[in-house]
């Protein structure tokens, strides 16, 4: 059977790109000083942005678990017992 390890390699690194722009630092600095400015929030808006900063949160932990699961499965191919 062919196994095509290049392109199990590039998928890994558009996930590293990926990574690498969620990491981006003056993104999440440029985040912090939005809500830092004058005027700046309602109640309302507050609870949206909590919300959404709790739903990515929640996504990336649920990502982390998905790598945990793919390193244990690709680690157990071929084990015996």
């Amino acid at each position: 059977m062919y196994h095509d390890d290049e392109q199990l390699d590039t998928q890994v690194k558009e996930i590293e790109k990926l990574l690498d722009t969620i990491r981006d630092e003056d993104y999440w600095q440029n985040l912090r000083e939005n809500w830092r400015r004058p005027g700046w929030t309602t109640p309302a808006e507050r609870l949206l942005v909590a919300g959404h900063l709790n739903a990515l949160k929640g996504s990336l932990e649920h990502i982390r678990q998905h790598q945990e699961i793919l390193l244990a499965g690709c680690r157990a191919v071929g084990e015996k017992g």
